[in-house]
């Protein structure tokens, strides 16, 4: 039959049409990602790291660069803790690796820098399991009023006089 494929395609738009619509307003909104998502920054408890090394060891790519030391009880503790974002495969064999579950992925997704030195992550320097790292929607801070001047008993006199 002549038109049957025109027939067809006016199907598809037409049921395509009727549909609910996916698309997401990103700027605007921020999308809902999986529970499992994989990808963007990396988080670590500071306090719960025993500094075993099993996550460097667990990377393929060699991505995470430790260093430890020891302290006046011998026990060891991370001094250092850079993940090498640009490198990393986001596999998740570090977080699975990790005895005490204290390195996590985080949800995390607005990753771009300017600079290729800003790419490497210090997990040790920031504090990002207490506070979301996204700064998406973050109002900017207002700005501080002007101080306002101080009048003097001296000054409010003369004044007065005048």
């Amino acid at each position: 039959m002549f038109g049957k494929g025109i027939l067809k395609g006016l199907g598809v738009t037409a049921k395509e049409a009727v549909s609910p619509r996916l698309t997401e307003k990103y700027p605007e909104e921020k999308p809902q990602l999986p529970a499992r998502w994989r990808g963007g920054t990396f988080a670590l408890d500071k306090e719960a790291c025993i500094s075993c090394g099993l996550c460097a060891m667990a990377c393929p790519n060699k991505v995470i660069r430790q260093k430890f030391d020891k302290d006046e009880n011998n026990k060891k503790f991370c001094t250092e803790f850079v993940m090498e974002r640009q490198y990393c495969l986001f596999c998740g064999l570090c977080v699975e690796a990790c005895p005490k579950s204290c390195l996590h992925l985080t949800q995390e997704f607005e990753t771009a820098v300017y600079a290729a030195a800003d790419v490497p992550q210090d997990l040790l320097a920031q504090s990002n399991m207490e506070q979301s790292l996204s700064k998406y929607g973050a109002k900017p801070p207002l700005p501080k009023p002007a101080p306002k001047p101080v009048v003097s008993a001296e000054s409010s006199a003369k004044g007065g006089d005048a």
